[in-house]
């Protein structure tokens, strides 16, 4: 039933040389879409005897309406076979999520997946191409298209080439994500057959030259589809059709009355046969298919049937010639039936020992029966999904649990709560009502818990404090220690980003307190409390912060994902115990590797941009606010996204790109108004509308600042740098007598906290409003109280500022060594800002600095200074682009680059050009 490779040299031409990309290590995707019939698959297998020929390592697979509903179930055709332990290495064992499941997995791990999957693809591309052969894309499953898509946007560089097919505009097929697959793919629609072709498929199958009117009236009645043409042909020669009219009644009947006439003489244990092959698929075995089809006592009979069927061109192994075939053999079931076999298959599976997704699709084809045994492999399959991230896929499984139903009542219980807080999850407006049920029917306990914890998760954006309530319910219904605790870190999570009132979240903290042991979470949270207030000595907020971390008992338990874990590495920061919070931040680095996910990446980048803005590399800070922000859009988490963009501005303001800083913070806060992320994200916007000029526009950002944190008792000067740059704003302006008072208070409050840095910071604003021997004398303790700290950066600003005001007074030999130590402390914290004014200033005091050094890093983009420091720090390419998400080939570019600013030519030269040598390079 094919019409071969007529007419087919522009896409064999296409085949050629996607396969060729394969080769070269280009990679490609190849996509030949078009209706049925018109030869998609033949093209297929085209390419894949041309990979073969070259030994290409061809994988193949092939999806049917039944693996819609069987999560990476064209994956575990594709891969299953090919990946071996020792590709399961580095990045890739996360593909074992997938792969095997008895590996185990954090929750939620999509991401992880994905990015495992790409990298055994990219293992077993080393040695040798790679084709990817995927049939029917309009049938897949969700979960695999994303995969794919996932993989087609960082194939550029790989030795690995994808074709597969795909109907356009197929009801029921995940039309987004084939519309994603398309923009990294090149498309090829063939065409209907000519008149040539057409005149020789009739003339190969009627023996005879067709009149040119019977060529006409078969294009007519096909539209050139080679399908069609092929079924056409076969009846008019087995009716022995002689004419245009004879043609014009059989093109009319369509496939299934072909196949229905196909099957009639092959007898009742054939029809039975290619009925439980169209249910069971192409992968069943003869026993399996002896079993469904009710001829097991007959094994004999069903191999026959099997031969029978080749032979009258209706199978091809036990596959169908064409879906079309197959489809016409479904169809002319009663539903009854198929419902029957599909649960026969069911059976058969689960004896056999498959997996349960492989299982489920089955069960779901089948009428409810109250068995347990679906019951039991439908629940396997949705906790098997929930591994692989196809969260819908399991909420869909879990329904049709429910509709079994569970013979039990705690059973059914068990389901719809596991179902109501999985269509939460992926916002399906069912999820809260059937929650809220549940417990009106009195749902208690843990159970309890978990329905309120979800339905606070549906609310935490639209109403936080709704979400509120139902967390403080939750906390109260919740006996498990371990889920107690992430629900007393969700409350108090969700107490600070609703912005209650003050009061009310530290009497939840002292609540926490008082518990015995402590709670981790309450623990946490008054270490940020207490930091941001500024109120316990620096010895004891420390100590504090080390009892939170729990020794990493509260990392492992929260997760990298949670903001609770990620306040205390901004306590130690306050703190200024740049050590502490770089330790504490290495471990968030190292479970974020481990569970490969994407969204925890949002709060350990965002700590890491802070961190160097204060301790470390302003380049390394904006190159990991940028990587938090690409991780937080991928994930659609537009809340959060001003949070990095802050923070990636103020790195890039210490770079010297005030434009780019501008366009990254001078956006409408969106979402994140009123939350605990505004004032930190309007300190730094007022910060850089301050610089552009723009006065009135920053002054009244940091008013807010300053009364946002005024209501909280925010005193630390470093909480959110409200008052220190608000008072740059009224110097600047001629207000000098409000800006001594705003610097007056928060030097009281740095010596309170015993926090030189802060003490260093706020002597060196005073300076701003003072004039003189004054500002020169106010300047020199900024510095003696900086100089001891971590604080680097705000080190080289205050020797900076003094070294501008002795020259300005007049004594330009002193004022230059204050600003060659500021030049000094700009190479090593990368302040091209600081590095610029320090130059200037030390070239107006007369010196002649050099700035070769400063130039080669401070010319490296955020990125490429991120992956020259790894580079830098030992780690493989490979281990490069498994840290970062990118791809081989982008690490490849951003090396090359950075090798060519920095003016070396070897890996080895990369720490001396960085400056990286006889220190221990900041993670």
């Amino acid at each position: 039933m094919s019409g071969g490779l007529l007419s087919r040299e522009d896409e064999l031409a296409a085949v050629t040389r996607a396969v060729d990309a394969a080769f070269t290590g280009s990679g490609a995707v190849l996509l030949l879409e078009g209706p049925a019939g018109i030869g998609k698959t033949t093209v297929l297998e085209a390419a894949r005897r041309i990979a073969g020929e070259r030994d290409a390592l061809v994988l193949s697979a092939r999806a049917s309406e039944l693996d819609r509903t069987f999560g990476f179930g064209l994956v575990h055709q594709l891969l299953d076979r090919a990946a071996r332990p020792e590709l399961l290495v580095g990045a890739a064992a996360h593909a074992k999520l997938v792969l095997d499941p008895s590996a185990g997995a954090a929750e939620d791990a999509g991401f992880a997946v994905l990015h495992g999957l790409y990298w055994l693809a990219a293992n077993l591309a080393e040695e040798r191409p790679v084709v990817l052969l995927a049939d029917d894309l309009h049938w897949a499953d969700v979960p695999s298209l994303r995969f794919l898509e996932y993989l087609a946007r960082r194939i550029d560089g790989l030795a690995v080439t994808v074709v597969a097919t795909t109907r356009p505009q197929e009801p029921g097929a995940p039309a987004e994500l084939l519309d994603e697959l398309r923009i990294s793919a090149t498309v090829v629609r063939p065409g209907p057959l000519p008149r040539e072709a057409v005149a020789d498929l009739l003339a190969a199958e009627l023996g005879a030259t067709p009149t040119p009117a019977m060529v006409e009236t078969a294009l007519e009645v096909t539209g050139g589809n080679p399908l069609l043409l092929s079924v056409l042909a076969r009846e008019a020669s087995n009716a022995g059709a002689q004419s245009p009219e004879q043609l014009a009644e059989l093109g009319a009947r369509g496939v299934a009355p072909a196949v229905e006439r196909r099957l009639r003489p092959l007898g009742p244990d054939a029809v039975a046969t290619a009925r439980a092959v169209a249910v069971l698929g192409e992968r069943a075995t003869a026993d399996d298919v002896a079993i469904v089809a009710g001829l097991e006592a007959a094994r004999g009979a069903v191999v026959e049937a099997l031969d029978r069927l080749a032979a009258a061109d209706v199978l091809v192994g036990r596959a169908f010639v064409h879906p079309l075939v197959r489809a016409a053999v479904l169809d002319a079931m009663p539903a009854g039936e198929r419902a029957a076999l599909h649960r026969a298959a069911a059976l058969r599976l689960r004896d056999r020992g498959l997996r349960p997704g492989a299982v489920a699709p089955h069960w779901r084809a089948a009428e409810p029966a109250g068995d347990e045994r679906a019951v039991a492999d439908l629940r396997a399959a949705a906790r098997e999904a929930v591994t692989e991230g196809a969260t819908d896929l399991a909420a869909d499984q879990l329904a049709r649990a429910l509709d079994e139903p569970p013979s039990t009542a705690a059973e059914r219980l068990d389901v719809a709560l596991e179902l109501g807080e999985l269509e939460v999850r992926v916002q399906r407006p069912e999820g809260p009502s059937r929650l809220r049920r549940l417990l009106r029917d009195g749902l208690d306990g843990d159970a309890a818990a978990r329905a309120h914890a979800a339905l606070a998760n549906h609310l935490v954006h639209t109403d936080p404090a709704a979400a509120v309530s139902e967390l403080e319910q939750a906390t109260v219904d919740a006996a498990d220690p371990t889920l107690a605790l992430r629900l007393e870190a969700g409350l108090l999570e969700a107490l600070l980003l609703a912005d209650v009132d003050p009061v009310r979240l530290r009497a939840r903290i002292d609540r926490g307190l008082e518990q015995d042991p402590p709670s981790l979470a309450a623990l946490a949270a008054a270490a940020n409390d207490r930091a941001l207030r500024g109120n316990l000595p620096t010895d004891e907020l420390i100590a504090l912060c080390e009892r939170a971390l729990g020794g990493g008992e509260l990392l492992a338990t929260v997760g990298p994902a949670s903001s609770t874990w990620n306040l205390v590495t901004h306590a130690l920061r306050f703190a200024e115990d740049a050590r502490g919070a770089e330790r504490a931040l290495q471990a968030g680095d190292r479970a974020v590797r481990e569970q490969g996910l994407l969204a925890a990446t949002l709060f350990v980048e965002q700590a890491w941009g802070y961190w160097h803005r204060d301790f470390g590399s302003v380049a390394l800070g904006a190159a990991r606010a940028r990587s938090g922000l690409e991780a937080i859009r991928a994930q659609g988490m537009v809340t959060t996204v001003p949070a990095l963009s802050a923070i990636l501005a103020e790195n890039l303001v210490e770079l010297d790109r005030l434009d780019e800083a501008a366009a990254e913070i001078d956006v409408d806060l969106g979402a994140a108004a009123g939350t605990f992320i505004e004032p930190f994200a309007l300190t730094i916007r007022g910060r850089v509308r301050f610089l552009l000029r723009r006065f009135d526009e920053a002054e009244t950002d940091l008013r807010r600042v300053v009364a946002f944190a005024d209501a909280r008792g925010w005193a630390s000067p470093n909480a959110v740098f409200g008052r220190l740059r608000l008072a740059e704003v009224l110097a600047a302006t001629g207000r000098a007598d409000e800006a001594l008072e705003l610097m007056d208070h928060d030097i009281a409050a740095a010596r309170t906290a015993e926090r030189p840095g802060c003490l260093g910071m706020a002597l060196r604003r005073r300076a701003l409003a003072q004039l003189g021997d004054e500002a020169i004398d106010t300047l020199r303790d900024a510095v003696a109280a900086l100089e001891p700290t971590d604080l680097q950066r705000e080190h080289g600003w205050a020797l900076h500022d003094l070294g501008a005001r002795l020259r300005i007074r007049g004594d330009r030999v002193e004022a230059r060594e204050p600003l060659r130590r500021a030049l000094e402390l700009a190479a090593r914290t990368e302040s091209a800002l600081l590095a610029r004014l320090a130059h200037e200033e030390l070239e107006a005091s007369g010196a002649r600095p050099r700035r070769e050094r400063l130039e080669g890093v401070g010319a490296l983009t955020p990125a490429e200074r991120r992956v020259a420091q790894l580079a830098a720090e030992g780690l493989t390419n490979r281990q490069i682009a498994e840290t970062l998400w990118v791809t081989l080939k982008t690490v490849e570019v951003h090396l090359g680059r950075s090798y060519s600013k920095l003016g070396i030519s070897s890996r080895r030269d990369l720490a001396g050009a960085l400056g990286l040598e006889g220190e221990a390079a900041a993670a």
